[in-house]
Order: structure tokens, then sequence, then C-alpha cells
């Protein structure tokens, strides 16, 4: 492989992407794009919670998603039985690992994993009258919500806090201008707007001539990484960070 390629994924989650790097023979550089932090007002989720019982449906959108409300719902001196009643649905197979981590099952996940796909299986599975509760970011794509709201009553909760990086690992950035790296891995739309609106002339340039290239995880990241005006050199099959190495 032996490939120089830049990760941009939260740090605690990139260790995984970085690994199966290495394993290929790849230099991995890391930048953070995004921080993942706490709310700073849980009262709307722990009003959620204690209001679970009048839902049908808790959905989830990413891995921390599930980590910040299962957690939280801990730190409130409950326990999981109060998902009892619940139809539990995932994004992707991540979202859906972070569920088996705490021993539960997403009843729903979709073949693609994007907010498109994950809307159009509910809607195959959510009957009129129902009611779900959507645990999220706090910033992001409000499509999944705009569409179940065609077919059920919904609700939202941030249960996490996304932020663009506030510091910027210099070194990397001094490799990216000097064409030390040849890839970078976009893998949500957010990140691809922290990190592309961050580089400066040289680096636009290098991208121009196709001697830095742009990898995104799906077609929503992509159109991002084309509305701020780059050329996407590859896209994951699967909306994934295997499928990311693997395009």
């Amino acid at each position: 492989f032996g490939k120089r390629v830049l990760v941009t994924r939260p740090r605690r989650q990139a260790a995984a992407m970085i690994e199966q790097l290495i394993d290929l023979g790849a230099v991995p550089y890391v930048v953070a794009a995004i921080e993942i932090r706490e709310i700073a007002d849980w009262t709307p989720v722990d009003e959620a919670i204690q209001a679970l019982a009048q839902y049908d449906w808790l959905v989830f959108t990413s891995a921390n998603g599930v980590t910040a409300f299962l957690d939280r719902i801990e730190k409130l001196g409950l326990d999981l039985r109060v998902l009892g009643h619940l139809r539990l649905a995932a994004i992707g197979p991540k979202t859906a690992e972070a569920l088996r981590d705490y021993h539960l099952r997403a009843d729903v996940v979709p073949a693609r994993f994007q907010s498109e796909d994950l809307a159009t299986e509910l809607a195959l599975h959510i009957r009129p009258g129902q009611r779900v509760l959507l645990a999220r970011a706090d910033r992001g794509r409000e499509l999944l919500r705009e569409e179940l709201a065609k077919i059920c009553a919904v609700e939202q909760v941030a249960v996490y806090s996304q932020i663009d990086a506030m510091d910027v690992d210099d070194n990397v950035m001094d490799a990216l201008r000097r064409g030390e790296i040849e890839f970078v891995t976009l893998t949500s739309s957010n990140i691809a707007r922290s990190i592309l609106e961050r580089l400066d002339a040289t680096c636009r340039r290098r991208i121009e001539r196709g001697e830095l290239k742009l990898v995104s995880i799906s077609p929503v990241t992509s159109a991002e990484v084309q509305r701020l005006g780059f050329t996407v050199a590859a896209e994951a099959k699967q909306a994934t960070t295997e499928g990311v190495i693997g395009a």
C-alpha cells in the first residue's frame, strides 16, 4: 500500500482507522477536524428519557449518540429496562455495534448508511400515529427528522456536541504543503467543511493538480466537498471507514 494518508476523524475515534491503515502498510497522519464534547444542557435529554414510555421508536444516527444517550440513562439512576418497549434503529453497522456493547440489538439498520436510506427503511416499519425519538448531534442535516415527520410524530434531542477543532497540528499542515501526504480521508460533511476551509492556497493547488487526493465516505460528503469548490478523487462504496480505506 505504502500511501501517506491523513485521518481527520475525532482523535478518540481515529484509532481503529489508523490501525487498519498501518496493517496495510500505509503511513497515517492525524488531525482532528472536529471534536466530540458533552452538551452544555442535559435538560431536554433528561426530559426525553423520563418520557420514554410515550415513544415507540428510538433512533440513533451515530455511535456517539448511542454512548451519550445510554450513559445518561444510567447517570439518572435508571437502567436499560426503560427501553424495553421501544424498537431501536441505527443508521449503520458501527452504530448498531455500539448498541450491542450495551446488549441491545437494532431492529432496523439500512443496507446503505445514510439518513435518506434510514428514513426509507423506517417508513416500511413505522405506523401512522407512532412516536419517534431521534437522538443525534447538535448539528447536522435535518433530513431524517423531516422525512419521518411526514408519517409520524418525531422529536429529536441533541445528546452530544460537535465543534470544529480549534487546534490544528502545524506539523501535519506543513506536511500537506510539502507534498508529503497523498490522501485526505473525509468521513462526514462536517469534517470535510472543517478541514477544507483551513487549507491554504498551496494545498488547494496540490488538490487541483491531483497531487493531494480527497477520499469521501458518501455522496452526501462528496456533495459538501464539491460545494466547497474541491474535487473528490474517490468515494466509498459503503459509508464506513472500511469503505473509505477500500476507496
